[in-house]
């Protein structure tokens, strides 16, 4: 180090930025990476951010195997809000080293930024590889592999997290929750019954407390529990599982009040109300196109080799029911959730403008609809494959023209009680379920969404069978003999058993995860009479369609 530099050092470390700037400057034009590295230090301790990462990327990129340098820009670029450039950086890939671990957790906090939970996934799963064992490293990744639905994994990483400090209540909490979204009940005992034992009072997770006992049936004792100070009130989770457990205990306005708060609790509610709004707009558009004589101008493609069947319906009619009964028929594989209609469809355009669609470019959505649901869902030669996605009911012209002959089974259930039941439910919000963060919202969403459904079906022949609910949950049998019979398959008794194929099953990845496990049972049967007069408002839309689906008013 020659003694300018060391002088310009001296001076940056002291903070006398002034003198430590003026000498970096003079010999920058004459000097290697090293002032150049520095200056951009300066830069950045001045508060020139922006200045500043161009002196540190003209260094990094000068030495590129200098992980000090690569760091301090990755800070610097982090300070700036260039989270993305952070993550297009290479990877540290040498071996372990204070450098190399501190690169890894800079592009962990970029990744967490930017809500790229993959990238941050794979930067904590480097930093428990190479660090010293650190609770709060595995902690950090299972909740980034549960932001990818990768529950198992994720709760395998809070184990780990227990294991180096098992006196981490708030790691407790998270897992508590993450098991019971798992289903797995006798876990989320073991794991509270070994913190009490090793101290941890109940007052400690009272929330974690109250949700094991809601899902144990207790509700009174999980209704105390939630009142208690440290129970995480006034959070979604907390509204959610107040919601439940009222709702258990019959009480109906309570239980309601607490899915309101639930929903005006989320994340930029007035902005997702207004899209919800949009996408309500234009689903009544596309039922205006439908009601005209734009079926008969319909392109349809001649069979395909391989034709899926379909299950739809409105959500929280009892799609999830259905699949898990028919799951357990040797015969049938199901695709769970996934868009594929959707995806497919942005090739050739608004929907509305299906008619007009060239031969080519349907073969072409087809093919690769074909591929995606190859990809996502193999299966052996001879294998019936249904995708179940419940809002491809606003899709059936696409599955019309794809798949002329499939069976589209669809599942109705009373509209108050699947409206009800789809306002008390917490989702991942997208543009359709946000139309459930208000009770007008969600009445108003079903009678778009049966508008198009029933025009569809009264413009197009359509293989349909209809599927109430209320009928599977009273006789299981009689309802499923006609939907096997439809997919021209042999009856299987294993079907019945629909508890111990949703636990074969594994994690649900949609809101009816809690009750598919459960025993039958009529009390969601016109529950909605318990809610008359929180639903008032919303009656003159929805009785109409009770009656025109069948239901006595």
């Amino acid at each position: 180090m020659d003694s300018r530099f060391r002088d310009a050092v001296d001076a940056f470390q002291r903070g006398d930025l002034g003198t430590a700037l003026a000498i970096a400057t003079k010999e920058l034009d004459s000097s290697g990476p090293g002032w150049q590295h520095l200056l951009g230090l300066i830069e950045c301790r001045r508060g020139n951010i922006a200045a500043g990462v161009d002196h540190l990327r003209a260094a990094s990129e000068a030495v590129p195997d200098n992980d000090s340098f690569r760091l301090m820009l990755a800070r610097a670029l982090v300070d700036l809000g260039a989270e993305a450039e952070v993550i297009a950086m290479p990877e540290p890939d040498r071996p372990a080293s204070p450098a190399n671990l501190a690169l890894w957790h800079v592009r962990a906090e970029a990744a967490q930024k930017l809500d790229d939970a993959a990238a941050a996934a794979k930067a904590w799963r480097a930093i428990t590889a190479i660090a010293p064992p650190d609770h709060r490293a595995w902690i950090n990744l299972g909740r980034s592999l549960l932001r990818l639905d990768l529950l198992s994994e994720a709760a395998e990483a809070y184990a780990r997290a227990l294991a180096i400090a098992p006196e981490d209540a708030a790691a407790i909490h998270e897992l508590a929750l993450l098991l019971e979204r798992m289903n797995e009940i006798d876990r989320i005992a073991v794991l509270l019954e070994s913190s009490a034992a090793a101290g941890i009072a109940k007052e400690r997770l009272p929330f974690a407390w109250a949700l094991l006992e809601q899902r144990r049936g207790n509700a009174e004792e999980a209704q105390r529990l939630l009142a208690m100070p440290g129970a995480d009130r006034e959070r979604i989770h907390w509204y959610r599982l107040a919601a439940r457990v009222e709702d258990m205990l019959g009480n109906s306005a309570e239980a309601f009040a607490a899915a309101a708060a639930m929903n005006r609790s989320v994340p930029d509610f007035g902005p997702w109300r207004r899209r919800a709004g949009d996408y309500r707009e234009r689903l009544r558009g596309l039922a205006d196109a439908i009601s005209t004589e734009w079926p008969a101008e319909l392109p349809t493609l001649p069979p395909a080799e391989i034709s899926p069947a379909f299950i739809v319906g409105f959500p929280r009619s009892g799609t999830t029911l259905l699949d898990t009964f028919l799951m357990g028929h040797r015969e049938i594989e199901v695709l769970e959730e996934l868009p594929l209609l959707a995806d497919v469809s942005q090739a050739l355009g608004p929907l509305e403008k299906l008619p007009s669609a060239r031969r080519d470019a349907l073969e072409s959505a087809r093919e690769q609809y074909l591929r995606k649901l190859a990809a996502a869902l193999p299966v052996q030669p001879g294998t019936v494959v249904i995708d179940k996605f419940p809002l491809n009911m606003l899709w059936a012209p696409l599955i019309h023209s794809l798949f002329a002959a499939s069976p589209i089974i669809f599942v109705q259930r009373h509209p108050c009680d699947a409206v009800l039941s789809g306002f008390m439910q917490s989702f991942v919000l997208n543009i359709a379920n946000s139309n459930f963060l208000d009770l007008a919202d969600a009445a108003d969403f079903y009678d778009a969404c049966m508008t198009v459904w029933t025009a569809s079906c009264a413009k197009l022949t359509l293989n349909v069978r209809t599927v109430r609910y209320e009928d599977l949950v009273a006789d299981p049998e009689a309802t499923l003999g006609p939907v096997i019979e439809e997919l021209a398959l042999d009856w299987d008794e294993r079907m019945l058993d629909h508890r111990a194929t949703a636990k074969r099953r594994g994690p649900i990845a949609n809101t009816s995860y809690n009750q598919v496990t459960e025993p039958l049972s009529a009390a969601p049967v016109l529950r909605w009479r318990r809610y008359e007069k929180e639903l008032a408002p919303v009656l003159p839309v929805l009785l109409p369609w009770a009656e025109r689906l069948g239901y006595p008013t």
